[in-house]
């Protein structure tokens, strides 16, 4: 019932029961006129007795009436102001960050619908602030890494330089080394550089993609060879169906592989010469499916999940190895960007294997931008 429902049905009632007193009322002044006994009093002295029963009736009438009536008001009041206070001790909790406080009235009036409203804002405020605190941990998260990242060749950088200016490296082959050494750390400052550059881009969708119809097979075997040309250690395993085509970027599909070849071999065994790993390509339904797999140092079931998230190092062995912890999270965005799905699991030998679904699609013209 609703709350204009319940006063009106409130207010009805006491207007019936005060019409019912003063019918009652002058149902008994009719009855004592019409006795033989009043009615020779009212012959004898009408207007004193007829004064005086309808002032008491009256008076009983409107004392009755009005007891009544604020009887039935007190019913309605309480029903309104009962909910009101519940509501108001919610809004007071939530106002205080107690988001766990639940607030719940029966019925099927306005103040239960108020409530089921209420209920499902602090349900949605609670998950966004969970939300929140979430991403918060997780930005300190990226922070640290990221200082940690840059500090340690930043550090090696600083190192060498010194000791070429104060002549440690004496010779010119020590001082080659030296310089050979800042180098390196220069480039994997780059390489961290270019990455948060791009998975900057990526997140705020300012990456466009240039399209165009590759054969998906052709494009493995060529990545993969050139990759891997002149390490001796490497061994492949390509299984991978011709006359796949889809349409392509083939600059991000060059990021996203070059990424997967690279944990692959910064991940082998320590008695590996180097990587080991079997790429394979199949058409299932629309779908070219690649998947890449290693026989190298394996992840903890647990970690799996975690991969893909930004500066995430699995707690093991392979977390040891160094690297930024980006490219799996940018290989997940590309791939998402081809309108795709990647997905990780562990290889039973050991290692990991890491499966693409691409779309394949009917090409637009050649060079079309999307």
């Amino acid at each position: 019932m609703s709350v204009r429902l319940r006063i009106f049905s409130n207010f009805l009632a006491a207007m019936l029961t005060f019409n019912a007193l003063s019918a009652a009322a002058g149902f008994l002044m009719f009855w004592l006129a019409a006795s033989p006994y009043v009615g020779e009093r009212l012959n004898e002295n009408v207007g004193y007795i007829a004064a005086r029963y309808f002032s008491m009736g009256s008076v009983v009438v409107l004392v009755l009436s009005g007891v009544g009536a604020l009887w039935i008001i007190g019913v309605a009041v309480r029903h309104v102001t009962g909910p009101l206070k519940r509501l108001k001790k919610a809004a007071s909790e939530i106002r205080d960050g107690n988001l766990g406080y639940e607030l719940a009235i029966a019925g099927q009036d306005e103040f239960a619908e108020l409530a089921a409203s209420f209920e499902q804002m602090r349900i949605r405020l609670k998950d966004t602030m969970r939300m929140q605190e979430r991403a918060e941990a997780e930005r300190r998260a990226m922070m640290a890494s990221i200082t940690h990242d840059l500090k340690t060749p930043i550090t090696s950088i600083m190192g060498y330089a010194e000791g070429i200016i104060d002549g440690v490296a004496g010779t010119p082959e020590k001082t080659r080394e030296y310089a050979e050494v800042i180098s390196k750390k220069a480039r994997s400052l780059q390489l961290l550089s270019d990455d948060l550059s791009l998975l900057s881009r990526l997140e705020n969708a300012q990456l466009p993609l240039d399209r165009q119809e590759e054969d998906v097979g052709a494009l493995v075997s060529e990545l993969a060879s050139d990759y891997f040309h002149g390490n001796a250690g490497a061994k492949l395993a390509l299984s991978l169906a011709p006359g796949v085509r889809a349409m392509l970027d083939r600059e991000k599909i060059v990021r996203i592989l070059t990424n997967l070849f690279q944990n692959s071999e910064k991940y082998k065994k320590p008695e590996q010469s180097g990587p080991e790993l079997s790429i394979t390509l199949a058409a299932q339904n629309s779908s070219a499916l690649l998947t890449v797999s290693d026989n190298g140092i394996s992840v903890a079931q647990s970690d799996l999940p975690r991969l893909f998230e930004q500066f995430y190092r699995a707690d093991s062995s392979r977390g040891q190895k160094g690297g930024s912890g980006l490219g799996l999270s940018i290989a997940r965005q590309l791939v998402n960007l081809h309108g795709g799905k990647i997905w990780i699991y562990g290889n039973p030998g050991g290692g990991l294997c890491v499966s693409i679904s691409l779309p394949i699609s009917q090409a637009p013209p050649t060079g079309e931008r999307i």
